[in-house]
């Protein structure tokens, strides 16, 4: 159970696989102090905190060229690129 009366500033920075990690870590560590605090690499719960960082970089990635691709100036995808024209007038 969280400890009452801890908080913790959850920052939405961290985009890429280390950052999720150090801060799923540092998570667990402010909210979860008696429940788990066995980090060490061979331990069995790091290897799920290390599939949720590894899942919020792909999600992180997929996130950055949706919205790269929503961007006209920075679209690659040429049906992208006609879309985008067209939803500015362009015939």
């Amino acid at each position: 159970m969280a400890t009452k009366g801890v908080s913790k500033d959850v920052k939405y920075l961290n985009k890429d696989f280390s950052g999720f990690r150090d801060g799923l870590i540092e998570f667990a560590k402010t909210y979860f102090p008696n429940t788990y605090n066995d980090f060490n690499e061979s331990d069995p719960g790091m290897m799920f905190i290390e599939m949720a960082s590894y899942v919020g970089d792909v999600l992180s990635y997929y996130v950055d060229d949706q919205l790269k691709e929503s961007l006209l100036m920075h679209a690659e995808e040429r049906s992208n690129v006609v879309d985008l024209a067209k939803a500015l007038g362009y015939t």
